[in-house]
C-alpha cells in the first residue's frame, strides 16, 4: 500500500457567508390585486370552515384543497 501524507492535508478555508439583496420588484398590478383578494377571501372561508374539522393529515389537505378549489371558480 502507498501513502501519500500530500493528498492527506486537510485544508480549512473560512466560510463566507455572501448576502444578496433581493429587491422587491414592480406594485402588483390591478388584476393581480384582485387575484390577490379573492385568494385571501377564500383562504379565511377555509380557515373558518375547517378550524373545529375532525380530519386529520392527508385527508383534511385534501379537503380544503377541493375546498378552495370550488371557492376560487365561482367566486
Amino acid at each position: 500500500m502507498l501513502y501519500l501524507p500530500s493528498l492527506c492535508i486537510i485544508i480549512q478555508m473560512p466560510l463566507k457567508l455572501i448576502l444578496k439583496e433581493v429587491p422587491e420588484g414592480l406594485p402588483p398590478t390591478p388584476k393581480q390585486s384582485a387575484q390577490r383578494e379573492k385568494f385571501t377571501r377564500a383562504a379565511r372561508e377555509c380557515r373558518e370552515t375547517f378550524k373545529d374539522s375532525k380530519l386529520k393529515g392527508t385527508a383534511k389537505i385534501l379537503a380544503m384543497n377541493a375546498f378552495m378549489s370550488e371557492h376560487l371558480k365561482h367566486h
